[in-house]
């Protein structure tokens, strides 16, 4: 009967270290658990395990220092990171320092089972990641991905050296100088202390200081001359102080309260107050506002009062202003015709419109920018010829047809493909030797983005590169399996390629290459896998120029 696998569990939560525990005990692993990198490390020392369980942001050494350290001293002990701070980043590093698989929490049951069988199986293997591009990981913390060296640029290498877990500096703070004459007992410098130079002889037996006992009593004295007078109290049972009720509330409804803040009239009271109310003449403003208008008027002001309809709306009464002297209504406006004749004109009696008006609207027209159709591009194509010449190119316009179809003629075409042909026929008899750059800045931007693709190449060629490209497939394929590149730029999504193909295919011809992942499709799962593949940058889309330079520049480094 084969040993269970012993598996080393290092999570700073106690808790999940024990749920892990008890998942994986369950399938018959031996199950030992650490709350810190330094405590697993003092118990790998002496006992050998076949898989190592991390989380990676820990107080102390994080996961990956951990994972480093675990290569380097146990490299036949197998490691799985996990993590509830999941990031492309930190899974391309996990996997290139050796980690088997990158698991983000929470994760079920089932997928830790599933992980830990493939791991110890060997159904996982490691990335194919040399010891020198494991040593090119450069980070301060794993939550602060920063180069050291760029830190210590701006903000000096003092800096950069305390840098801790977080982006605050570790900074020694000395405890500062004990106070002349202070008493640790009474915690503070005592008069006493000073006469005697030591603590009290009352403070040593009773370890209080009895300066403060007699402050706190003094306290307590003057607490208790404050202590409620029963007399001015509701009742038994409702223990709050009559006056202060009063203020807040009002005399009847404390007179007529009985418990837990219900208040009620007696019978004789509530008939008294009956009689009295039918006994007045009952007065409302409306049905469906029943109050009394001099109440009312008492608050708002009798004019208020007064106009208050079926709703807590006013009626305003608004007076209609006086007609405007010679206003013609058909025109709509002050007249002088009207003015002369004392009447709206004829022709406005006649056809209900304004002349004057009209004539405006006319002289408007007549005044406006009429287009010159000799300009036009065609009839069928109302837009200006130099306009659309100026955007897209007299070619272009000159052979539109209709919407965006471009036509050219057939003798012209003839012309142009004879041109074509003579300036092909210089170039083969003639083929001018230009120096290549040397191999070692050959470089292969893959990404079916051309916009993309040429931006990259525009950004590189000012380092120095030489940049090769390809945006289809076959071109992809065909620079991958003739061309000479060290490095790659692969980007994940590239129409008819499916899933990881054209990386298999780099690692079966040029193993040798160094691939750098561009996407904007970014996950963690393809991030894993990449790495698996040998991939060792992971760039999500959109990326600065100088994230990919580094990234470049990171991967030729490697390739050298």
């Amino acid at each position: 009967m084969e040993a269970a696998a012993k598996i080393m569990v290092v999570d700073d939560e106690k808790r999940i270290c024990e749920n892990i525990e008890k998942i994986l005990t369950k399938n018959n692993y031996e199950v030992v658990s650490a709350v810190s990198a330094d405590e697993a490390i003092e118990k790998m020392a002496t006992e050998s395990f076949a898989l190592l369980i991390s989380d990676i942001l820990m107080p102390g050494k994080n996961g990956l220092e951990l994972l480093k350290l675990v290569k380097e001293e146990w490299p036949l002990t197998k490691a799985v990171m996990i993590t509830a701070y999941a990031s492309t980043d930190t899974a391309m590093k996990a996997i290139r320092m050796g980690a088997l698989d990158y698991i983000p929490k929470p994760f079920t049951p089932d997928e830790l089972r599933s992980t830990v069988e493939k791991a110890l199986s060997g159904d996982i293997r490691e990335a194919p990641t040399t010891e020198r591009e494991k040593e090119q990981i450069d980070i301060i913390d794993i939550d602060m991905p920063f180069d050291r060296d760029e830190v210590a640029k701006i903000a000096g290498d003092a800096y950069a050296d305390m840098l801790g877990p977080s982006d605050m500096p570790v900074v020694e703070v000395k405890a500062p100088e004990p106070l002349e004459n202070f008493c640790e007992v009474g915690d503070m410098v005592c008069d006493i202390f000073k006469k005697l130079g030591v603590t009290c002889k009352a403070g040593v037996k009773t370890a209080g200081c009895p300066q403060k006992n007699k402050k706190g009593k003094k306290k307590k004295a003057a607490a208790g001359s404050k202590a409620y007078d029963a007399r001015n109290l509701i009742g038994i049972d409702e223990p709050f102080d009559y006056q202060e009720v009063i203020s807040v509330t009002g005399p009847e409804y404390v007179r007529n309260m009985h418990n837990e803040g219900v208040s009620f009239l007696p019978y004789e009271d509530l008939k008294k107050n009956v009689s009295k109310w039918m006994g007045k003449e009952r007065r409302m403003i409306d049905v469906d506002m029943p109050f009394d208008p001099d109440e009312v008027a008492e608050v708002t002001g009798e004019a208020y009062t007064d106009q208050l309809s079926r709703s807590d709306v006013p009626v305003v009464e608004i007076a209609t202003l006086e007609p405007l002297e010679n206003f013609c209504e058909v025109g709509d406006m002050v007249c002088d015709i009207f003015k002369k004749l004392g009447a709206t004109c004829k022709a406005g009696v006649k056809t209900t419109a304004c002349p004057r008006k009209k004539a405006k609207k006319k002289r408007a027209v007549s005044r406006s920018a009429v287009p010159d159709v000799k300009s036009l591009v065609g009839i069928d194509l109302p837009f200006d010829y130099q306009e659309v010449a100026a955007a897209a190119g007299s070619e272009y316009a000159r052979h539109l047809i209709y919407e965006d179809l471009v036509m050219i003629p057939y003798e012209e075409l003839k012309e142009n493909i004879a041109g074509m042909d003579a300036q092909r026929e210089k170039r083969n008899a003639k083929v001018l030797a230009f120096a290549r750059k040397p191999v070692d800045k050959n470089i292969l931007v893959i990404d079916d983005e051309v916009s993309v693709n040429n931006n990259i190449r525009k950004i590189l060629q000012k380092n120095g590169y030489q940049v090769d490209q390809a945006v289809t497939k076959d071109e992809a394929m065909a620079q991958i399996i003739h061309g000479n590149h060290q490095v790659i730029l692969l980007d994940l999504k590239i129409p008819g390629v499916t899933g990881l193909e054209l990386l298999d295919v780099i690692r079966n011809q040029r193993p040798d290459a160094r691939v750098v992942m561009i996407t904007g499709y970014a996950s963690i799962e393809t991030a894993v896998e990449a790495a698996r593949m040998g991939v060792v940058e992971y760039l999500p889309k959109p990326f600065t120029p100088a994230e990919i330079r580094t990234a470049t520049d990171t991967a030729f480094q490697m390739a050298a």
